[in-house]
This record gives structure tokens, sequence and C-alpha cells, in this order.
């Protein structure tokens, strides 16, 4: 699976936004990992999918300390 397709998987996966809203961003901004990443970024602060899994780990690990 591909980069593009996993974003859209997790963003679904994680209630960052609907299909419809991912379809809608999609249909303008093209279907690509930028326009992904932006959605992210717009809901969450965030800037991708790896960045959210590395701040949530650290989050994780200092709360385990």
């Amino acid at each position: 699976m591909n980069e593009i397709n996993k974003t859209w998987d997790y963003i679904l996966e994680q209630e960052i936004a609907t299909e419809e809203e991912l379809k809608l961003v999609t249909c303008i901004n093209g279907y690509n990992l930028e326009a992904l990443n932006d959605i992210i970024y717009a809901r969450t602060g965030y800037h991708s999918v790896d960045q959210i899994e590395n701040c949530e780990g650290e989050e994780e690990e200092s709360e385990e300390e």
C-alpha cells in the first residue's frame, strides 16, 4: 500500500475527517499526500501521520514514567 492510501486510511480510522470530507478536499486539491496532510494539519495541528505518531509516542512514554 502506498503512502497516500495509508494516510487516507489513517485519517478515517482516527476519525480526523469523514470519507465525504476527504473526497471533497481531494476532488478540489487533488488526490495527493499534500492535500491529505493539509487535512491532518487543519484538524490536529500536526503536519503528517509520522509527526502524530512520533509526538503521541513521546507523550505515552512520559506518562509511563
